[in-house]
């Protein structure tokens, strides 16, 4: 019995001593992965498929892509600011301010390529939204029913609607118009502009105030809901 008590204890005391031997296995935070981490230049993207500023999520891992020339962005930017015609002494202070804000928001080679066919500040929110927060402001959508209202009533005077088909066309115009001031992201100065008008003139006024890209966006939605009543 001895014996037997004794080889047992062997097998025991040998188990407990390998086990003690072998290297501790992974942290808890190896196994599920540092969450603080997500986003940043060689970690995994979060679970949205982003990653920080200037970073791209591929394959699902965040890698720095080739940046933009920022000398060429922040002139792009002070022609919208000053135009294409103005000293070189007032353009190179707005130029070299530009030209850090686009460092500082490693804007990529692709943003790049997109602000060269933009040819003012909200078609350039567009490609690098990070640099004009102040343009991208979502309109409410209580402003935009409002906005919505204001065409109705204006327009309403010009647009008489005396059978179903003009009421439809016409339903499908402000439809568009509310759509695009909640999707596409209009210029809070652009919303009260159309908030405080009254009137074709006013609407006039506020449209010439509007960037080309984005009014051209507004025709377009426009044509199309038009297009749909009549087929």
């Amino acid at each position: 019995m001895l014996c037997h008590v004794t080889v047992l204890g062997c097998v025991l005391f040998s188990t407990a001593c390998q086990q003690q031997d072998q290297p501790p296995g992974p942290a808890p935070s190896a196994l599920t992965g540092d969450r603080s981490a997500l986003g940043r230049e060689r970690n995994d993207c979060r679970a949205d498929k982003t990653c920080d500023p200037g970073l791209l999520c591929l394959s699902n891992l965040c890698v720095k892509p080739p940046p933009a020339d920022c000398t060429v962005v922040a002139e792009t930017f002070a022609s919208f600011e000053l135009g294409n015609y103005a000293d070189p002494e007032e353009r190179a202070p707005l130029v070299a301010k530009f030209k850090g804000e686009c460092e500082k928001a490693y804007v990529t080679k692709e943003e790049g390529k997109c602000l060269d066919d933009a040819r003012d500040k909200w078609s350039a929110a567009q490609c690098v939204p990070r640099m004009f927060p102040e343009l991208l402001t979502k309109s409410t959508t209580g402003d935009c029913a409002q906005v919505a209202a204001s065409f109705r009533t204006s327009l309403a005077q010009q647009m008489p609607q005396t059978d179903p088909q003009t009421k439809a066309m016409f339903d499908a115009m402000i439809g568009a118009v509310h759509k695009s001031c909640e999707e596409d992201k209009w210029p809070p100065a652009v919303v009260q502009c159309y908030l405080a008008s009254n009137g074709v003139e006013a609407i006039q006024k506020c449209d010439a105030a509007t960037p080309p890209a984005l009014k051209q966006k507004i025709q377009d939605r426009v044509m199309t809901a038009m297009q749909s009543i009549q087929r």
